[in-house]
């Protein structure tokens, strides 16, 4: 097996504020690239960015393979889904929770036109950097660890009028950190891919109506920084199942008010930034521990194989604890589902974010000792829980561009592509 690695930070020019609330930069993200051949090429990328939109994705995808040599088919980027970075200039407007709001960014014409121009090419001078690193691939070996990190919560709560988010809530959870490590014939580490279910939110939405939010990459892209600067090498953070998951600790939130609606609790951003470091700590401690314990892990050769199916879509709703409510289909979409196989592990990317129990029935039935979700692949859409979470009406629920049913059905198909020969 051959892997080469690489990684750039996303150099955000002064010219893109202010945007969204963002006034100016925290630390800066960055963009990985894993390439792994042994047969098959492929090239997994993972960028700490909140989303980017398809054509641009596109774009990173056709960049990747040219430089690599890996075909375009075999190549997945990750967002990481950082909120604490800026969406596209010109995209739709951003608010509170994530929100899509009426409009655009109030920009003239030729300053909007500007700033997403200096977006593009940053984000696509660093994918190219990382992927030239990445290029030069050397004779390696996998090794796999997982460990605890108890570091997430449910942030699906109760009020009196139905449910919605916020911090210490119900469901289930999954606290293991998985990392695989990639390393040359003298035991020199290549990269590290960390796979793990807490969304970069620690930070979150603090401050935006004020303007004072910082670009960072959140608690796990701080982590990623811990790592390449004790271990001397690239470190891809890979969002597992957070679709209904939270921080343990986090800046900005929604609580029960004495009125039984939810209100919104901002700590502010110095306290968020203190929060994502305290906790990448905590996150690079455990990650240590499992690097150091990682087990080598035969790789005779790699398969990557893509499939999908088409489920019914429901139309937008306004985002609102419900005790009932009967959702409507408004039409088809395909989902695609993708594995990469490696060993004993096998990777399976989807768009959509899910929740833990969707996590659990796909490791439940996988043949693979180690399967790790990857989220928001070479695109989103939004959340796709599981059915409890349609029955109990939550935010997630809600949210979702899907009809029930959809989780289960991305199960079923990503169990097919892994038993097919």
């Amino acid at each position: 097996m051959k892997v080469g690695a690489g990684n750039a930070e996303i150099m955000f020019q002064k010219e893109l504020f202010p945007l969204e609330g963002f006034c100016g930069i925290h630390d800066l993200p960055k963009v990985s690239v894993l390439v792994i051949e042994e047969a098959q090429k492929v090239a997994i990328v993972s960028i700490e960015i909140v989303m980017l939109w398809d054509d641009f994705i596109e774009k990173c995808r056709k960049a990747v393979e040219e430089i690599t040599e890996t075909p375009f088919e075999n190549v997945w980027i990750h967002v990481t889904h950082a909120i604490t970075t800026p969406h596209a200039p010109g995209g739709p407007r951003i608010g509170l929770g994530g929100e899509v709001t009426e409009g655009k960014e109030d920009l003239e014409e030729a300053e909007l036109l500007q700033k997403r121009e200096s977006y593009e090419n940053t984000i696509m001078y660093a994918l190219q950097k990382a992927a030239d690193e990445a290029s030069l691939l050397k004779e390696a070996e996998m090794a796999v660890g997982t460990g605890n990190c108890d570091l997430i919560r449910g942030r699906d709560i109760e009020t009196p009028g139905g449910w919605w988010i916020g911090i210490d809530g119900a469901g289930e959870s999954n606290e293991t950190m998985t990392v695989l490590g990639f390393r040359d014939t003298d035991s020199n580490l290549i990269a590290v891919l960390l796979s793990y279910g807490m969304k970069p939110c620690v930070i979150d939405n603090s401050e935006m109506e004020k303007g004072n939010r910082l670009i960072s990459a959140d608690a796990p892209g701080l982590c990623c920084r811990e790592l390449e600067n004790s271990r001397g090498t690239t470190v891809l953070y890979c969002t597992a199942a957070a679709g209904d998951r939270v921080p343990v600790k986090t800046a900005w939130y929604d609580q029960v008010g004495s009125d039984g609606k939810p209100e919104t609790v901002d700590l502010g951003v110095e306290q968020g930034i203190a929060f994502a470091r305290e906790m990448a700590g905590q996150m690079a401690a455990a990650a240590e521990k499992i690097i150091d314990e990682a087990k080598p892990v035969r790789v005779d050769e790699i398969s990557h194989k893509a499939g999908s199916f088409v489920w019914e879509t429901k139309g937008r709703i306004p985002l609102q604890p419900y005790r009932e409510i009967t959702f409507t289909s408004d039409g088809k979409k395909d989902v695609p589902v993708e594995i990469i196989s490696l060993g004993s592990v096998v990777l399976v990317a989807g768009k959509p974010e899910i929740n833990a129990i969707t996590e659990r029935q796909l490791q439940k039935r996988s043949q693979y000792r180690n399967t790790l979700y990857l989220s928001m692949v070479n695109g989103g859409m939004k959340y796709m829980p599981d059915l409890e979470s349609y029955h109990r009406i939550s935010w997630e629920s809600q949210a979702s561009m899907l009809m029930p049913g959809a989780a289960e059905a991305f199960v079923d198909t990503a169990i097919k592509l892994m038993e097919e020969n």
